[in-house]
């Protein structure tokens, strides 16, 4: 189980659905783990997005206007970074192709969920996250570092 000590310790998910009910359950079956955020759809979730250092999204596929693997796609070209799933009541193999090679989902949600699966995944995903986020912040350093000698180098040459 996810720590749920501090809000720096445990994932913010933005959980998408156009079904307010589903949002009210998210929200109340995960609040003890996660900092959710509730959207209605891309416009309000990309609010989120813009505000708030999301870790994983959780997206409806069946959404009014545009399905959810084209939501996570235009996530995935805005934020790389965030991890995003698909969730569905519907088996549509096209749906599911779609979200994995274009959005680049990292897990398929089956609703109803079941509670394990998704703290087991989101889990998952929040620590692929910070692997990836700390990966980074190394090769900063290391580019930093390599200036750093480059600079000190040039100068003992040119003294």
């Amino acid at each position: 189980m996810l720590n749920a000590a501090t809000n720096d310790q445990r994932p913010t998910v933005l959980f998408i659905d156009d079904e307010y009910n589903n949002c009210l359950t998210f929200r109340a079956t995960f609040r003890q783990e996660f900092n959710v955020l509730l959207a209605g759809g891309l416009e309000e979730g990309l609010a989120h997005l813009e505000k708030n250092e999301v870790h994983v999204v959780i997206c409806d596929q069946r959404m009014p206007g545009v399905m959810g693997s084209e939501i996570l796609r235009q996530i995935r070209e805005r934020y790389p970074q965030v991890r995003r799933m698909l969730i569905t009541a519907y088996a549509d193999l096209q749906a599911l192709v779609d979200a994995l090679n274009e959005a680049g989902i990292c897990h398929y949600i089956n609703k109803p969920w079941e509670e394990d699966a998704v703290r087991a995944a989101v889990g998952r995903a929040w620590r692929e996250y910070q692997a990836e986020k700390e990966r980074a912040a190394y090769t900063e350093r290391l580019l930093e570092s390599n200036r750093q000698l480059e600079f000190a180098l040039r100068q003992s040459l040119l003294s």
